[in-house]
């Protein structure tokens, strides 16, 4: 768990906000995080929340606040000794807490990282005169760390420094150690007058606001670099844009790599910015390669160019180390070894920018350690030995959006920056071209961009294209990777596996991922998870735009194919089910492709793309006017109203689905239909009407044969009849229901039968029965890696051990079973399994947690309609309520479950 103070008070679980809850509570978590491990009293916390002016209750609500905090902490797996009560205050000892961190890295001399801690100002956002004081300590820190970090920078003459400090110095004019480190940046970069200006500046400015001279220190500076004359070498280096944006963990690795001597090479797809980036690290290394930079363009990919031939690469090398042409040799080898001998012993930086391929760089390579050497390019090259590799991808959206910002003028719009796929050289050309067109705003830019069809036409200005630079990428592939590349694009999804492109080609998986690999490398692919592989918005457009349409026709079909029959993972490929159901003139595959998925995403708990997929098979069903298709796709979309919740709808759908199947005379169809109605009357607490729809059901599904159906009749039936109080009556049908799971070899349908026995012999006293029954089933579930099972049945198992005493055990039971259902996103188990968890908490004498369990059981029950749960959860309350001494809340919850037991012709005994 991480707690946060430089910057925003946070404290996090797993990457997510727990707390504070509110500003009383985040000034408290703030003061105790900045006295942690000591205590911290109640007055100096009344203060802190207060500042002087605190109400007559303001220790007891300081006691409270304090007491939520730790509750909640606690709740996110902090441990129990986090926020512990001390005499006369509290103390709180974090585990992973940032001021610690910063300080930790600050001693070990590792500042930037230290710096790294920081997310804004000390404690922002917070409001408290009483923590300004530490809010400033803080900040004062901050600018210490940063100092020395600069200092050291400037020592290993990072010319990137300048830029930095002329920034801070214009922030904290009076910081006599920001001047002297800016003076002596600009003096190492060769700009020793506007060092001596900046000193002047300095100067004037201490004597204007504070009647004082400069120390000893920064007069030390100006006298030692008013004698000093610098000696760069020369920079052949491009411009370094002054709006460069984000990469700064990359630029970072970069610049130690060049610094230790190790070649860096860096790839990305087209428009990524690698250009922009090698300049920007190039800038900020130049005071590490005092005898000069050099930068050549090999136009790997420049439309209109031919690729550098190594040789004339060679021999602008040469050029710029002073060589002239006339002195140059002719042949290849003979230059590469002028170049070497050229090179050795000298402190030079290497910019090969634009590579094509290893060949055009393999020559150009110095032989010498002192030299530094940076390439870039869209394909990965693996021959340069030792070098660190790193690929760009596009740029984070806050950073996309502060480049667009930057390059507009300062006109920000996140739509621009999302449509423009958080590619750096998109970004740039969107804010020419809105720059260049001083009427539209950037809504009109928006509009322009909303068109897919469009949108790559769109982004070309002042001779830059999207789509040309794009198309450089395309034509230096193989005929089978184009081919390969023209089939992707008519996926309807945003990433796919291996197997599903090898069915758009035509060809086997191998063969396939060798093509998908290939178009990696060369950055027309990206791979946002392992053995999956995806487009970037903007190349997909061009893939597309590519394709070929009767080759794209058979590709589709192909792959359709592959969703309706094929081997692959159902929850990896949900969103691309969904994208391709949603396809049109495809009904047929849509409505079977829906009924096949919807099973397997139900048991992976995938509620949303479950309804999606359901919707688009009665869609495609109704289109077709197939009967069989359409009862089918109405039983899956009553299926995913059921496991969402919305019970109401899952009534209406079901009905439709009876009364086609009735009309349509399919009398096993009926039999499922009915028996699913029963199941949905029954969760909105109609049980003796759901018990006479069950018997409907079995008579149906003994004349047609129709034995799954009979099973699960036979186990709801078992269910309301519990309710009911008819336990005799229950045992039976439970028994039934298990003997033909067990009949069928469904095991994990013998698990739900089972769990439903274990409890109903609870119901009738027979409890060692009872207990091995439900433990019986809860084993089996575990052992067939049955999430929903194992869910189900440790709430039986619960309901049994409360009936035996044995509250503890069955709070267990009860807790998983809730950790369970909250990751399979299942609302109807999840209201059972918080009723059982309050239960259980009550039984072991915890009235407020019993109080916390009910309260999410009801929340739950209610927006879902689940009326049995829902008096079960107001009762619930009633009693904990009253073990807490609130009668008047217990009263009115009680009163309530009882209005709602009458409604639904239930007794108390009966949730008991």
């Amino acid at each position: 768990m991480e707690f946060r103070v430089l910057g925003p008070v946070r404290v996090l679980g797993g990457g997510r906000p727990i707390g504070p809850s509110g500003p009383r509570q985040e000034r408290i978590l703030a003061a105790l995080l900045l006295d942690a491990g000591r205590v911290v009293p109640v007055s100096r916390l009344v203060d802190v929340v207060w500042d002087g002016e605190p109400p007559a209750t303001a220790v007891r609500q300081v006691r409270n606040l304090t007491t939520a905090l730790r509750r909640t902490l606690v709740a996110a797996g902090a441990g129990d000794n986090v926020l512990t009560a001390e005499g006369a205050g509290f103390a709180l000892r974090p585990g992973e807490f940032d001021l610690e961190t910063f300080e930790d890295l600050a001693a070990r001399g590792e500042h930037r990282a230290a710096l790294a801690c920081w997310r804004g100002p000390a404690l922002a956002g917070v409001d408290s005169a009483a923590l300004r004081p530490d809010a400033e300590r803080l900040e004062e820190r901050r600018l210490a760390v940063l100092e020395q970090s600069l200092a050291a920078e400037v020592d290993a003459g990072d010319a990137g420094t300048v830029a930095e400090l002329t920034a801070l110095v214009a922030a904290h004019p009076l910081r006599e150690g920001l001047v002297g480190l800016l003076m002596r940046a600009l003096h190492r970069a060769g700009r020793q007058a506007d060092a001596m200006d900046v000193y002047q500046r300095a100067k004037r400015r201490l004597a204007d606001e504070l009647g004082i001279t400069p120390g000893a220190p920064l007069r030390t500076t100006y006298e030692q670099l008013l004698h000093d004359e610098p000696a760069p070498g020369r920079c052949f280096l491009p411009y370094d844009v002054p709006d460069f944006t984000g990469r700064a963990s990359a630029v970072a690795a970069a610049l130690e790599a060049l610094r230790s001597g190790r070649p860096v090479v860096v790839d990305g797809m087209a428009g990524v910015g690698k250009t922009a980036f090698a300049v920007r690290v190039a800038h900020r290394a130049a005071g590490a390669f005092p005898d000069g930079q050099l930068f050549v363009d090999l136009h790997g990919h420049t439309p209109g160019r031919d690729p550098l031939a190594p040789g004339t690469a060679l021999a602008a090398l040469l050029m710029q180390t002073g060589v002239p042409a006339s002195r140059q040799p002719d042949g290849l080898d003979e230059r590469a070894a002028l170049w070497r001998s050229r090179v050795a012993g000298r402190r030079l930086l290497v910019v090969l920018d634009n590579a094509r391929s290893a060949d055009q760089v393999v020559p150009l390579l110095p032989g010498g350690p002192g030299a530094g050497v940076l390439v870039t390019g869209r394909r990965r090259l693996a021959a340069v030995d030792g070098a660190l590799a790193l690929s760009l991808d596009v740029l984070p959206p806050p950073e996309a959006e502060a480049l667009f910002a930057a390059a507009a003028g300062g006109r920000p719009a996140a739509a621009v920056a999302r449509l423009c796929g958080y590619l750096p050289l998109a970004l740039r050309i969107a804010a020419a071209r809105l720059q260049a067109r001083p009427l539209w705003t950037a809504e009109d830019l928006v509009t322009r961009l909303g068109s897919e069809r469009r949108r790559l036409g769109e982004l070309r200005a002042g001779g830059r294209d999207v789509a040309a630079a794009f198309a450089l990428s395309y034509r230096d592939l193989t005929p089978a990777q184009q081919r390969m590349f023209r089939v992707l694009g008519g996926h309807p999804g945003g990433d796919f596996a291996a197997a599903a492109a090898a069915a758009l080609y035509g060809t086997d998986v191998t063969e396939a991922e060798r093509l998908l690999e290939d178009l990696l490398d060369a950055h027309l692919l990206r791979q946002p998870a392992p053995d999956r592989y995806g487009f970037h918005d903007l190349i997909a457009g061009h893939a597309r735009a590519v394709a070929d349409p009767g080759e794209a026709a058979a590709a589709l079909a192909r792959l359709l194919d592959h969703y309706r029959d094929g081997e692959f993972s159902f929850a990896a490929e949900r969103a691309n089910l969904v994208a391709v159901t949603a396809l049109d003139g495809h009904d047929e595959h849509a409505w079977r492709i829906a009924d096949r998925a919807v099973a397997a995403l139900r048991e992976q708990g995938h509620r949303d793309e479950l309804t999606a997929l359901a919707r688009a098979g009665v869609a495609a069903a109704d289109r077709l006017g197939d009967p069989h298709a359409r009862q089918l796709g109405l039983a899956n979309l009553t299926t995913a109203h059921w496991e969402t919740g919305r019970l109401a709808a899952a009534v209406e759908t079901e009905a439709r689905r009876l009364r086609l199947v009735r009309a349509s005379g399919d009398r096993a169809a009926e039999a499922a239909a009915l028996a699913r109605m029963g199941a949905v009357h029954g969760m909105l607490g109609r049980y003796a009407g759901a018990v006479g729809l069950y018997r409907q059901a079995l008579v149906l599904a003994g004349e047609t044969g129709s034995h799954a159906v009979a099973c699960v009749a036979w186990g709801n039936l078992s269910n309301a009849q519990e309710v009911l109080g008819r336990y005799e009556d229950a045992l039976t049908s439970a028994a039934r229901a298990r003997a033909i799971r067990e009949e069928l070899g469904d095991a994990r349908g013998a698990v739900l039968a089972s769990a439903q026995l274990g409890l109903v012999l609870a119901r009738l006293g027979r409890l060692p029965e009872a207990r091995a029954t439900a433990e019986k089933a809860v084993c089996a579930a575990v052992g067939l890696d049955y999430a929903f099972g194992e869910a189900w049945s440790r709430i039986d198992a619960a309901e049994v051990l409360l009936a035996d005493g044995r509250p503890a055990e069955a709070h267990a039971h009860a807790e998983r079973a809730c950790a369970i259902l909250g990751r399979l996103n299942h609302p109807l188990l999840l209201t059972m399994a918080a009723n059982s968890l309050g239960a259980a908490a009550h039984a072991a004498g915890d009235p407020a947690a019993a109080s916390s369990a009910h309260r999410r059981a009801l929340t739950t029950a209610r927006r879902i309609g689940y009326r049995a749960q829902e008096a079960r959860a107001l009762l619930g309350l009633g009693a904990a309520e009253a073990a807490l001494g609130r009668d008047a809340e217990a009263d009115g919850h009680l009163r309530a479950g009882r209005e709602v037991l009458a409604q639904i012709g239930l007794t108390e005994a009966a949730l008991s």
